[in-house]
């Protein structure tokens, strides 16, 4: 009886994971068909992530970033600074299939070509939760997020916007079992996003698709490096298209000793990537 219902358990997470690339897909294509007027955007993206374990079960983490943009009849890529942005996180694994996390971020958004802002900030807290569908050697997971957002619309009123983002994400080291010293990994992920109507974001239901595909490499066991191909597709009256070029840098276990002082030592467990 216990195989039974292992082999009913794995079967079902199977179906559920065909049914969400299957959304991957198809919505993107529609939002394709029914748009045809299409405004590229070509960007590159910055971030630096800075975490720390607290204990087995607790995480803190703060990663900053900015962005730079083309803009409509301009082709260099720094024509404009898009937005510069700040998060601090705060992150709870119950067990090792899943991790609950909290943020509190502000972003200054100079010329944000998706809801054309202009030097106006943006206040976003958002609630997610990852699961775990394999965590060996290949890391594959799903992601679901809620956001919430205050934005400074032309009104000179910070406007609410709810976002809800479903992604799934591989992670596979290419020459090690897991993330460390001089491992080179791939990173690929598909992501789908929706919001609520606002006058600063527009109507829409359906926010964006994100693709994402990449490289990383571990420069030494607690710091990565990764470079990643993005592409955003927005559907509006007139949809935006946008090239990304990302480059992050990630420092695990930098931020102050604090965990000590509030849950403890952390006991050593066996090696895993996150």
């Amino acid at each position: 009886m216990k195989i039974f219902a292992e082999v009913n358990i794995y079967y079902y997470m199977r179906i559920r994971l065909l049914f969400f690339l299957s959304l991957l897909i198809i919505n993107p294509f529609t939002a394709l068909v029914v748009h045809g007027q299409t405004q590229s955007y070509n960007q590159i993206n910055n971030e630096l992530d800075f975490n720390r374990d607290l204990s087995q079960h607790w995480a803190l983490e703060f990663d900053a970033g900015q962005s730079w943009t083309t803009l409509p009849g301009h082709s260099n890529i720094f024509s404009s600074l898009a937005q510069l942005y700040g998060r601090a996180w705060v992150h709870y694994a119950p067990d090792d299939k899943w991790k609950i996390s909290f943020f509190y971020g502000y972003y200054f958004n100079k010329y944000d070509p998706a809801i054309d802002q202009r030097a106006a900030p943006e206040w976003r807290s958002a609630v997610q939760a990852i699961y775990y569908i394999e965590r060996r050697r290949a890391i594959i997971s799903t992601r679901f997020r809620i956001e919430d957002r205050h934005i400074y619309n032309a009104d000179s009123v910070y406007e609410a916007v709810d976002r809800f983002r479903a992604q799934i994400k591989a992670v596979y080291p290419l020459n090690s079992q897991y993330i460390g010293w001089h491992t080179v990994y791939c990173i690929g992920s598909e992501e789908l996003m929706f919001k609520t109507s606002s006058k600063v974001s527009g109507s829409q239901f359906f926010d964006r698709n994100k693709f994402t595909a990449g490289f990383g490499y571990g420069v030494t066991k607690n710091m990565q490096i990764e470079i990643t191909y993005c592409n955003e597709y927005i559907p509006r009256a007139i949809s935006d298209n946008y090239n990304e070029l990302q480059f992050n840098v990630v420092f695990n276990n930098v931020l102050p000793r604090l965990g000590k002082y509030l849950f403890g030592e952390k006991h050593p467990e066996g090696s895993s990537a996150d």
